[in-house]
């Protein structure tokens, strides 16, 4: 038969298992795991104690080292850097569309989009419409289109801060890895000196032509460096200079042939290195 002593004393055991066993788990980012007794979860820090040690000192530890916490009732929370949070980012636009601005000096003009997937990350789409612009070889004659896939990485700090944050989603400077591929058709005169002629006791050459339209097929693996500035979540900046190889089907067996693959310069039968750059201007939208 059971005393009253002796079933305060199991209650008491009983109890004190439970709340030995009522612990939260904090999990880090270095993989460190810390079974605790939470007390705070502030913006910035998370307060907790050594569980069996509640009379003991209070440990404090930022909450961008944390992974996530599991309670002791089971719930789990997940953390995130403030850095990386995108709630941080819920009211700035994510989408922007921009022009090449020097691109019609080269004798093509280029749109692109540009969609944030996550903070420090999103993906650029762009096509080229070639024969649009200032055309100063008026014996050359191209007609065609390219186009353009990157996916850009937004440099972030090298030492942070706590709380710290994007000045914008958008912003900053960046490396983008690209693909492009593009054709178009070219046309131009080929000439013909092969014609003697004799006339009134003089011998001369003259000349003949013939328009001559090659199909040309090209692609480009390209890295690209980069920095885009953006103006009151509105209006934005971006420069870049890009390496890489383009291949073609082009030959220069002919000397009017064009050297350039447009999107890039260089990248001839000759050699595949190419560079590119550009100045783009444009607007932003959610």
């Amino acid at each position: 038969m059971f005393t009253p002593v002796f079933l305060l004393f199991t209650t008491c055991a009983l109890f004190s298992a439970f709340q030995a066993s009522a612990q939260d788990t904090i999990y880090k980012r270095n993989k460190e795991i810390i079974k605790a007794k939470i007390i705070e979860i502030g913006l910035d820090e998370i307060k907790y104690k050594i569980p069996g040690y509640e009379n003991g000192a209070t440990i404090v530890i930022a909450k961008d080292q944390i992974w996530k916490i599991i309670f002791a009732n089971g719930v789990t929370q997940i953390l995130q850097p403030e850095m990386d949070n995108p709630e941080n980012y819920s009211s700035q636009k994510k989408n922007a569309v921009k022009v090449d601005f020097l691109a019609p000096m080269f004798r093509h003009f280029t749109f692109i989009y540009e969609h944030s997937l996550r903070p420090g990350q999103s993906i650029e789409a762009s096509i080229g419409i070639i024969g649009v612009g200032f055309n100063i070889d008026k014996s050359l004659d191209q007609h065609g289109v390219f186009g353009r896939v990157g996916f850009k990485f937004i440099k972030s700090p090298d030492y942070y801060l706590r709380g710290m944050r994007y000045a914008h989603i958008l912003k900053g400077s960046y490396i983008r890895p690209d693909i492009l591929f593009g054709s178009y058709s070219e046309s131009y005169k080929q000439y013909d000196y092969n014609n003697y002629n004799y006339n009134f006791g003089f011998g001369y050459y003259s000349s003949t032509y013939k328009i001559v339209t090659d199909h040309i097929i090209y692609g480009a693996i390209q890295l690209t460096f980069g920095k885009q500035f953006v103006f009151d979540d509105l209006f934005l900046v971006d420069y870049f200079v890009g390496l890489g190889y383009t291949f073609t089907n082009h030959s220069v067996s002919d000397n009017k042939e064009s050297e350039m693959s447009h999107g890039v310069f260089g990248g001839s039968s000759s050699s595949p290195f190419s560079v590119s750059g550009g100045l783009r201007v444009g607007f932003l939208l959610k």
